[in-house]
């Protein structure tokens, strides 16, 4: 009887494990969102997202957006600009600017609100871009809308996910 209870035991700790290291290999390095003002979104509002140093490798970038129903639009239009900023050699420090520019399906042609629903919004995630990173290079990524309406109202967060592949 003692020897099935030590198996067993064994044989729980082993799946423990298993799941935790299953469950701990998210490639995720940033996953971040900023609330945007309840009055609206205005055009020259924009979130900005600061990430720390990453290491080396390919990457990939998501937008996410939460947006209620009084969203007045189909699509919301966005300019993601990117700087990666290089470590510091001997001379100075390095940059480059990228900027990419996304539309999001945000209500359907039935007047619906797309994406994982929550109870009062809704959350989307849009592939922005992929790209390669060298060790102890950071981040700095700026979303702002270019939408014909000044105070967008419908959007309440504004997100970034950083993906390591």
């Amino acid at each position: 009887m003692n020897r099935k209870n030590i198996s067993f035991s064994s044989f729980l700790a082993l799946l423990a494990t298993f799941f935790a290291m299953v469950a701990c290999n998210d490639g995720r390095t940033f996953d971040h969102y900023k609330a945007v003002a309840l009055e609206g979104w205005e055009r020259n509002d924009t979130a900005i997202f600061s990430i720390n140093k990453q290491k080396k490798g390919t990457y990939s970038m998501e937008l996410g957006l939460r947006a209620t129903q009084n969203y007045p639009y189909k699509t919301i239009t966005l300019i993601v600009e990117r700087t990666v900023i290089h470590p510091e050699t001997k001379k100075k420090q390095m940059q480059d600017n990228y900027q990419d520019t996304i539309t999001c399906r945000i209500i359907d042609n039935n007047g619906r609100l797309v994406g994982k629903r929550g109870i009062a919004n809704t959350e989307l995630m849009n592939h922005v871009s992929s790209f390669t990173l060298q060790e102890n290079d950071s981040l700095n990524i700026a979303v702002r809308h270019i939408m014909s309406r000044d105070m967008l109202p419908g959007i309440s967060d504004v997100g970034i996910r950083l993906t390591h592949n």
